[in-house]
């Protein structure tokens, strides 16, 4: 989803645009192929992270030099000595190209571990990371997507295809539960919008976000699937590990996991399109989501306070999408302004008095200086939206004049006159 050339506003860019579909592969035949597909890429990313596990342990317990970091091209040279070697010929009727690729995001991934962006790659167990990746020549035909040496297997999506004119350079198959699932990658030419003037502010909260515009977006009530959720989890605590029962509830449990994030995926869709087609620049709180949602246990020495209401508090955070809405507004808005969060939902907007009396309830706002009363979420959307305005006329890109905000007595913000 990031942008490959860039373009003035106004005109066509080339950019990568991702649609999710689900698979259907029509035969008990080519579902087995599938699975066998992934199965075997499963395999050479377990076989490829033993023998470079194995490799910096040897290292680890000599006076050897350290070796080298894995590359797609060293690794591709071994993948190809491990398919021609003898008792392999089941790996040879898969194809080349996809059970290789699989060592490409494997060598991205020690790259990133090695630069201290990510974690240490891990080993895939039975059962879960189950696809593959299709790297070149996506053909696709009449809804159907041709995998090599399996066949055509058949594409549906709601509403079809939004990118009918797009040309697919990539095609990603994942497995979740019993279902397939292919993301398609299609290089298409998007039109930037041009730059009218309008900024619209958005105050991200719990469950919900608040435009400037006056305009509150909830989340849909997922009670019922938290709920059927917690039930199976501790159904799934009380039965054995090895049992068929188990595996029956961990299958309903996944089903549920699925259904929480669509909805929760479909929702930051949904409205980051309505605030990028609100206007040109949105304007957001750079938020510290990360020590937000820090645990409030404490250590041995100094115990927490409010532990269990803060966990609550955390987990609703997290499940509110706040990341998802920020990265879709990054590439579907003309421009995303990221601005200081603080007190921002304490100021008051029309005379620009902060103080944290200003809050008498979550959901209420009254100024006590000049008694304006709003929701407290859309003031303090009207606060980032100015906070926005004054960062871009500071950039000289502004469109237009934002009234400065100056400290004065008394320990509030107030409008300058």
């Amino acid at each position: 989803m990031l942008i490959h050339m860039s373009a003035p506003s106004g005109q066509s860019a080339a950019a990568i645009r991702a649609v999710r579909y689900r698979v259907l592969p029509g035969t008990a035949a080519k579902a087995h192929q599938l699975n066998r597909l992934a199965g075997a890429c499963r395999y050479v990313w377990n076989w490829a992270l033993g023998r470079q596990n194995a490799a910096w342990l040897g290292w680890w317990f000599s006076s050897a030099r350290r070796p080298p970091a894995p590359t797609f091209f060293t690794l591709g040279k071994a993948f190809t000595t491990l398919r021609n070697s003898r008792g392999r010929e089941w790996l040879r009727e898969l194809p080349f190209a996809e059970v290789r690729y699989t060592l490409k995001r494997q060598a991205d991934a020690w790259q990133g571990f090695f630069k201290g962006q990510r974690a240490r790659p891990k080993f895939k167990g039975r059962g879960c990371c189950m696809g593959f990746t299709i790297p070149g020549k996506v053909r696709i035909r009449n809804g159907f997507i041709a995998v090599p040496k399996i066949g055509e297997v058949r594409l549906r999506r709601r509403g079809g295809n939004p990118w009918p004119g797009g040309k697919p350079k990539q095609a990603v198959f994942k497995r979740e539960g019993s279902k397939w699932f292919c993301t398609v990658f299609y290089e298409v030419a998007i039109y930037r919008r041009s730059d009218d003037g309008t900024v619209v502010g958005v105050d991200r909260n719990v469950g919900q976000c608040a435009l400037s515009t006056g305009e509150i977006i909830r989340l849909p009530d997922l009670s019922r699937l938290e709920a059927r959720k917690r039930r199976y989890q501790r159904r799934m605590a009380r039965q054995a590990k090895t049992s068929g029962r188990r595996k029956r509830t961990k299958s309903k449990l996944a089903r549920t996991h699925a259904r929480i994030r669509g909805i929760r995926s479909n929702w930051c869709h949904q409205t980051s399109k309505r605030i990028a087609d609100a206007a040109h620049t949105v304007a957001i709180e750079d938020l510290n989501t990360k020590g937000m949602t820090k645990s409030a246990k404490g250590t041995e020495e100094e115990a927490g306070k409010n532990v269990k209401a803060k966990a609550v508090l955390n987990r609703k955070i997290l499940a509110s999408g706040w990341y998802g809405l920020e990265r879709n507004l990054d590439y579907k808005a003309g421009k995303v302004v990221r601005i200081n969060p603080a007190r921002t939902s304490q100021t008051c907007h029309e005379c620009g008095f902060a103080d944290s009396a200003n809050r008498p309830s979550q959901s209420t706002f009254r100024c006590q200086a000049c008694g304006h009363e709003a929701n407290a979420d859309v003031n303090a959307a009207r606060n980032i939206r100015r906070q926005g305005l004054a960062q871009l006329d500071g950039e000289g890109r502004g469109c237009c004049k934002a009234r400065p905000m100056t400290r004065q007595t008394g320990g509030g913000l107030r409008q300058a006159a």
